[in-house]
């Protein structure tokens, strides 16, 4: 029998995410399956939709009309995203979602102070999740027994937050805090202290580079990254465009902030774990099956609307 009622679980109750990879999603009775075609026998698994959040359509994958209607009916977000390429999502528009949220940052995205401080907020919660996320990331991922390095740029970011005095000296302090952040992760992984990491979004991956690498799996990574705060926004009735600080006119432009508090604590550790990986494919399977098991075992979805909710209340204060 259909489902007509709405979302049965909230998001923040669910599972964090599933990724697909060249499979067929279709609905066997009121149940949504994937098919996978592999050494010619095909191979049938359940969706559990109901307690899903966000499901990835990776490269090769196709979906049926009546699976994107089950899914729509539960609030699942759907992400169509790969190796490259801008990711595409889409939240549903038959549920009703309450406009607190939305009518809060309004006037926030309207006025630049208001933007300063929400910004601020966010990155506040950028620089503790790398301290405490991201440092534990590099003991676990890269056996390192200390994170003093680490621990100081998060401190030295923290300070000059309080200095910025308009988005753009923010985006700077952000810049620098960013290159810092690689430069170490870079240093933990064993890469050439001669040549310094430089991130290259987009460049694709070569399978002799290590540094191709890493920035292929960043890449892939962040994507995965805009897909749960793509979510998280979705499930709070707020627009993804209505940026604070990443890019007033981009589409997307909360996402990109709102992806900011975490992903960078998240991917990075992972990415530069598997910098000397042999098998290219091998690793992008590896990182990505970590990095989703990261989403649920720290919660994503629920820091990220913690994020959101003290953004909001960062920016109201005087």
């Amino acid at each position: 029998m259909q489902h007509k009622g709405g979302p049965r679980l909230l998001l923040t109750d669910r599972e964090g995410a599933l990724y697909l990879e060249r499979a067929r999603v279709d609905v066997e009775g009121e149940r949504v399956v994937y098919h996978i075609t592999d050494d010619e026998m095909q191979r049938h698994f359940n969706i559990p939709h109901v307690n899903l959040a966000v499901l990835f359509l990776g490269q090769g994958t196709s979906i049926s009309q009546p699976a994107i209607r089950l899914l729509a009916e539960e609030g699942v977000h759907v992400a169509v995203t790969g190796s490259g390429g801008s990711p595409l999502h889409m939240g549903s528009l038959t549920t009703y979602t309450a406009t607190r949220h939305f009518r809060a940052l309004l006037p926030i995205y309207l006025d630049p102070k208001l933007s300063l401080r929400a910004a601020k907020a966010v990155m506040r919660d950028r620089a503790e999740r790398m301290r405490k996320l991201g440092g534990a990331g590099a003991q676990k991922h890269l056996r390192q027994r200390e994170v003093v390095g680490l621990v100081k740029l998060c401190a030295s970011f923290e300070g000059k937050l309080a200095q910025a005095e308009d988005v753009q000296q923010l985006l700077g302090f952000e810049g620098q805090f960013s290159k810092a952040c690689y430069a170490e992760f870079a240093r933990y992984a064993g890469l050439s202290p001669d040549e310094p990491f430089k991130r290259e979004a987009g460049a694709g991956s070569k399978a002799q580079d290590p540094v191709a690498r890493v920035n292929s799996l960043i890449d892939h990574g962040n994507y995965l990254c805009y897909g749960m705060a793509g979510a998280a926004l979705w499930a709070l009735g707020i627009p993804p465009h209505l940026s604070v600080f990443h890019g007033k006119t981009r589409a997307g432009g909360l996402v990109f902030d709102l992806a900011d508090s975490f992903k960078d604590p998240l991917v990075l550790p992972l990415a530069f774990a598997l910098a000397k990986e042999k098998d290219q494919h091998e690793a992008e399977q590896l990182f990505r099956a970590r990095l989703i098991h990261a989403f649920d075992d720290r919660e994503v979805l629920k820091l990220a609307i913690a994020t959101v909710e003290r953004m909001l209340v960062a920016a109201q204060d005087a």
